[in-house]
């Protein structure tokens, strides 16, 4: 009983490539998951190898901020619309990216989306806005998605504010 337990067990295990495991998506549910969710969007902004576009009510998280700027600088291209409302009331984020060289949209009708786009293939979208209290206080949920189709349309979308 015990040998056919591990045989199964040894070959389901191989019925999932590496490929598979890196497709999955992943959820995150805030304020607990809250600094596995800012790891894990450090860690896509230092792997992107061509691009990446943030679609951000709120964004004041300097880290983050930080971060983009040094991709930027190792000729990542680094993309943002940002709600003009936000940027009005504090612009601190806004002009530092600005000043690095990330080109920023400000569309005319409000902004109220939490997108992020990674080398076109993987998505965070959510509830959750780039700010400290977002990921320390709020109530938030935070999806990663691989999905093709999802992606591609989400592309069309952010590309509608050029």
């Amino acid at each position: 009983m015990f040998k056919s337990i591990f045989i199964m067990i040894f070959l389901f295990s191989f019925s999932y490539s590496n490929e598979d495991i890196l497709n999955q998506n992943q959820t995150f549910f805030l304020p607990q998951q809250g600094n596995e969710a800012k790891d894990k969007i450090v860690e896509l902004i230092l792997t992107s190898k061509e691009s990446i576009k943030i679609s951000m009510y709120n964004f004041s998280y300097k880290k983050f901020a930080k971060e983009l700027a040094e991709a930027s600088t190792k000729g990542i291209k680094v993309e943002l619309i940002l709600d003009k409302e936000k940027v009005e009331e504090d612009n601190d984020i806004y002009k530092y990216l600005k000043n690095n060289g990330i080109n920023i949209i400000i569309p005319k009708k409000k902004l109220h989306t939490k997108i992020a786009l990674f080398d076109n293939k993987i998505l965070l979208i959510g509830s959750l806005n780039w700010t400290k209290e977002s990921f320390e206080d709020n109530y938030e949920i935070l999806l990663i998605l691989k999905d093709e189709k999802i992606i591609n349309e989400t592309i069309i979308f952010l590309n509608s504010f050029k």
